[in-house]
């Protein structure tokens, strides 16, 4: 697995960070602010950004068929849970597309990338749970499919946790699903994780002429616990019962 950095410096009222004089600015992102892939992607480039208490690391993105420059990351704090901690999330957005003269050729991309709570945060009990995958795809055409594909892992282990899939067959017989959450605190007993690395595989295929297979979104969202004892440490007050399952 990368070594992920342990250790934080200081916030620059830029909206940057630096891990050290010699590392390149971390991006950090407030709900809704956004970051070009191809530029996030560039040779010397830290490849990280931050949402909230999460630190995103983009290991690689690999893809035949899109212009990565045309495609976007946006950041998302959604809703708190009864924890008082907020989901975090990412849409990677741009124009996912397959269609017009039947070519034969699945257009894909692949991209592997870390999540991790920053240090002070773990520190304070956050851990990460749950891992949701959910997108727009739409396909027509006999054949034709929109799929995204993801393979999570616990980066302090490199326990393989499962895998994830989102799809748009237009069959026949059609099938769909749009998105899915999958709680691995529940399928292996434990209390939390302080990272997970996420292989994510894109592919669009419009299998005739005239058919089509599309996306503009794919979000990736993470909810979060405390761990058991960690109330004080977050400054929780006056919240009981069990945790949240799905």
């Amino acid at each position: 697995m990368q070594q992920i950095h342990k250790t934080l410096a200081l916030i620059i009222p830029a909206g940057v960070l630096f891990f050290s004089a010699a590392a390149n600015a971390v991006i950090v992102l407030q709900n809704n602010e956004t970051v070009n892939l191809g530029a996030l992607m560039n040779t010397g480039s830290d490849r990280k950004f931050i949402i909230g208490d999460k630190m995103f690391t983009f290991e690689y993105v690999t893809t035949p068929s899109f212009n990565i420059q045309q495609f976007d990351i946006t950041a998302k704090v959604l809703a708190a849970n009864q924890y008082g901690l907020n989901n975090i999330a990412f849409d990677l957005t741009g124009p996912f597309v397959d269609g017009g003269v039947n070519d034969q050729t699945v257009q894909d991309m692949n991209l592997q990338y870390t999540v991790e709570v920053l240090p002070e945060y773990y520190e304070r009990g956050i851990r990460l749970c749950d891992t949701g995958l959910s997108f727009n795809g739409s396909s027509g055409g006999t054949g034709s499919f929109a799929r995204v594909a993801e393979t999570v892992y616990a980066v302090d282990t490199g326990q393989l946790l499962g895998n994830m899939n989102v799809f748009n067959n237009f069959g026949p017989p059609p099938s769909i699903q749009d998105s899915q959450v999958k709680d691995w605190c529940q399928l292996y007993g434990t209390d939390g994780y302080r990272a997970f690395q996420c292989n994510k595989n894109l592919k669009f295929f419009a299998n005739t002429d005239g058919g089509f297979a599309s996306c503009s979104f794919v979000r990736q969202e993470f909810s979060q616990i405390p761990a058991p004892g960690a109330f004080a440490l977050l400054g929780v007050a006056g919240i009981l019962g069990t945790r949240r399952r799905r």
